[in-house]
């Protein structure tokens, strides 16, 4: 744990809305990634998506093989689904991640999920707007990629993920925006849209990510490839090869919240066994009821 004060945390923050991180820990984590111990390895080379179960203080790496090739990341936490990677990151870390980004999860607990350790994609220096793993922006679900143009039988990366949540039992609901992986991309500032450009990654680049928590981790990569090749050029996409790792946990996470900063009652979200009910019912705390519709 941190013994810095939490004024000092929060001078440190370059965020939007400031949060304390202890730059010190992450920084000595990235340093033992080099005698890691390798727990499990993967080949992810098609279009079906892969489910990863990593335990808290553990690594995940993704390495390409053969080029540049979008991976899309979904993470949520196992033991209570609907804790999962929240968009609202982005008033925090920013719309690109790069190395000691933070990925945060959903109200009430609201705290990191992963932490970026390492990155070795270069953006362009002539292009230093376009930059690469954006936290949403991409172009994942059926509609974007029939819309493009992009031939039937091809799984997108939504229908990729709903697939092996099926597989686990999880509702398909709780997806929500997803990691954009080795997408390099820029923000249009006159429509505010999130465009897609050809990716600067090669062969050998990689982004290791440290997870907070223990976690499931949903991987599936685009059938936009790189970024440059149009969902409606002739053939079918050739996905290109990652190599995926996870580590023996490296570090034990460091305790959220930090001290000093004052946590939610949980109490009023989740249920006797921890997890956050669904069932409709008196808001604590409020004088109004919520009647089903």
């Amino acid at each position: 744990m941190t013994s810095q004060p939490i004024e000092a945390l929060l001078k440190t923050s370059p965020h939007l809305c400031p949060t304390p991180i202890d730059l010190g820990f992450y920084e000595a984590a990235a340093a033992k990634l080099s005698s890691a111990v390798m727990r499990v390895e993967h080949r992810l080379a098609d279009f079906g998506g892969l489910a990863l179960d990593v335990p808290k203080g553990a690594t995940v790496s993704l390495t390409l093989l053969e080029g540049a090739q979008i991976v899309n990341a979904f993470a949520y936490n196992p033991a209570d689904p609907d804790e999962r990677m929240w968009q609202q990151s982005v008033l925090r870390e920013g719309i690109f991640l790069r190395r000691y980004s933070r990925v945060w999860g959903t109200m009430a607990r609201y705290r990191p999920l992963m932490t970026v350790l390492d990155d070795t994609v270069c953006a362009d220096p002539h292009l230093p707007r376009a930059q690469h793993h954006p936290y949403f922006g991409g172009s994942g679900t059926p509609a974007d990629w029939r819309a493009a143009g992009g031939a039937e039988g091809i799984a997108s990366t939504w229908e990729q993920f709903a697939g092996l949540l099926t597989q686990r039992g999880v509702p398909a609901h709780i997806l929500g925006e997803n990691l954009c992986l080795f997408q390099r991309s820029i923000v249009d500032s006159d429509p505010m849209r999130v465009e897609i450009l050809p990716s600067n990654a090669v062969a050998g680049d990689r982004i290791t990510l440290f997870c907070e928590i223990d976690l499931c981790l949903l991987l599936g990569l685009s059938p936009f490839i790189d970024g440059a090749r149009a969902a409606a050029e002739p053939g079918v996409p050739q996905p290109r090869a990652v190599h995926v790792s996870i580590t023996e946990p490296i570090v034990e996470p460091l305790a959220w919240p930090y001290p000093e900063i004052r946590y939610p009652d949980l109490s009023l979200y989740l249920d006797n066994s921890g997890t956050r009910s669904t069932a409709v019912e008196t808001t604590r705390g409020l004088d109004y009821k919520v009647t089903p519709r």
